[in-house]
Order: structure tokens, then C-alpha cells, then sequence
């Protein structure tokens, strides 16, 4: 039974999502516009057993820590975990902008990860936003006096299948007409409960600083830091977070694997890619867990 809880730290309050499982945890870090709460993929690993505790990073949700780095939030996940009763970890997993921190939670020699896995992550080395348009627009639209009223607008948007589809054709590259009909109602479903549970908070702005070019240097540093086993996907398709980052990735971590799929959008745990998708993670963690 999925429980949402506020854990206090000497930092301030986390919140965190638990979802039990028969075997060990991953650490979850949803991306952007996301708190602990979002959806974004837990299947791929409730599936094989795995447990979840997903985790509102600083500015979104109830978290209330400040505008953290990953670097400075990573000894609060720590104590969550040490509160929870957290003494193994099967993986850090980063979704879009939550990669970052889980980078950093896999090196913590505290938190004895075994794995780390990265989902369409940016930044990577490279700067994000990968447009000026989105760099200029994104601060504004998803500001904390606008986001409110934008996240409204969308929520009320998605609620028919003509506006979902405007929403989701926003994070591919390829058609909408090429692979809607690909999704079946379950699939619709799940994103339209996604966009539906959004929001921005004062998170995404902390996000955006972070992917500036001028911590280009520190993130090249904090990804060759990284010594656990490590898988990399992403998608061409992807017009949310450009392919480019996930082969940035990979290689600036050392030994980084690279899975690229074919997913049409940047909701990558929706679609027929699915399946093949959850394999490979299953195959993974079974050989870097055991």
C-alpha cells in the first residue's frame, strides 16, 4: 500500500512516497514539475519485487529544506533512509531532472547503494535547457507567482483526449498522428494522471540554476565520481530532454551503459516500449544487486 510521509532532518522536512516490496528499495528521484507523489515509471521496478521510496526534492512538495543543491540534499536523504530503516538499496534512480541527485546518492558511502539508473536525465555535462527559447520561457511560465495558474490550466486541459494529446505531441519529436493510436486507454490513462498531478513549487527554479553551463565543471566531477553499475537510457524521440545527455552521460560515467529505446516521448515508461524497457532494468539490477 503506497504511504506518503514528511520525515523531519536536521535540514527540515522530506517528504518521501513508500511503496513496499519484497526486495531491497531504489531510491527515486522524479524530474521536474514532480513531487514524491508522481508517478513517473515505479512499475518498471515494483514489477520485479523492488520497493520504492520516492522522495520530493527541495522546493517541490512538502519538502522544505531551502533551495538545496544535490550535492547539499544528499545528506538529508541519508537521514531519511537511517529514519526509515533504509540499510540497503537496490538503485538511485533519476528520472529528467532528478538525475543529478541521484548521481550524487550513488557515491554517498553512507547510503550503500548498489546501482544507479538514469531515465531521459539532463543535465548532463551539457547545459539544460537545451533551446534558448525554453531557457527564456521556462523561468517565467514555471516562476512560483505563474505556476499555479499554468499547472491549473493544463490539469483542466488533459481532462479530454484532444488536450492530452496537445500535451504529450510537446514531448516528441516524431508526429502525434505516428504512434497516438499506439497507446491503448491504460497508457492514456497514466499520462493524463500525470500531467494531472504536477506542479512546480519554487523546485523547477532550483532545477534550472543547476543546469546552468557555468556548473558544467562540477556535474564532469560529480558523474566521474560515480563507481557503481550504472544504466543509461534514453530516446531520439525524446523533445524533452535531447538524446544527446543520455550519451553525455554514459560517458562521463565511468563504465556507464548505454540503452537507447524507442520510446516516442519523453514519457518513456508509457507506450509499447514498455515492456522491453522493464527486461532490461529487471536483467540490470539482477546482475548488479545479487
Amino acid at each position: 500500500m503506497t504511504e506518503t510521509r514528511i520525515v523531519s532532518t536536521s535540514g527540515g522536512p522530506v517528504e518521501v512516497t513508500l511503496v513496499p516490496g519484497s526486495r531491497p528499495p531504489v531510491l527515486f528521484f522524479p524530474g521536474g514539475h514532480c513531487s514524491a507523489t508522481v508517478d513517473t515509471g515505479w512499475d518498471l521496478y515494483t514489477d520485479s519485487g523492488y520497493g520504492i521510496v520516492s522522495f520530493s526534492r527541495p522546493g517541490y512538495g512538502g519538502t522544505r529544506v531551502g533551495g538545496l543543491t544535490t550535492a547539499e540534499f544528499t545528506p538529508l536523504v541519508r537521514e531519511v533512509c537511517r529514519e526509515l530503516g533504509v540499510s540497503a538499496v537496490a538503485a538511485a534512480v533519476g528520472v529528467s531532472f532528478g538525475g543529478l541527485q541521484a548521481v550524487h546518492v550513488a557515491q554517498d558511502p553512507g547510503l550503500w547503494v548498489h546501482s544507479l539508473v538514469l531515465h531521459s536525465c539532463a543535465p548532463s555535462v551539457q547545459p539544460y535547457p537545451d533551446t534558448r527559447a525554453e531557457s527564456v520561457i521556462g523561468p517565467v511560465l514555471f516562476s512560483p507567482p505563474l505556476e499555479g495558474i499554468v499547472w491549473a490550466l493544463i490539469h483542466r486541459l488533459v481532462r479530454g483526449d484532444a488536450g492530452l494529446r496537445i500535451m504529450m505531441a510537446r514531448l516528441s519529436w516524431l508526429p502525434i498522428q505516428t504512434w497516438w493510436d499506439r497507446l491503448d486507454a491504460a497508457d492514456k490513462s497514466r499520462a493524463r494522471q500525470l500531467f494531472r498531478t504536477m506542479r512546480s513549487d519554487s523546485g523547477f527554479m532550483t532545477d534550472l540554476r543547476q543546469g546552468r553551463s557555468g556548473e558544467a565543471q562540477a556535474r564532469r566531477a560529480a558523474l566521474a565520481a560515480v563507481r557503481c553499475p550504472t544504466l543509461v537510457t534514453g530516446s531520439r524521440h525524446d523533445r524533452g530532454v535531447a538524446f544527446a545527455h543520455s550519451v553525455d552521460l554514459a560517458s562521463a560515467i565511468p563504465g556507464a551503459v548505454l540503452v537507447e529505446l524507442s520510446s516516442p516521448s519523453h514519457i518513456f515508461w508509457i507506450g509499447p516500449d514498455r515492456d522491453r524497457l522493464a527486461s532490461t532494468i529487471s536483467a540490470f539490477l539482477d546482475t548488479a544487486v545479487n
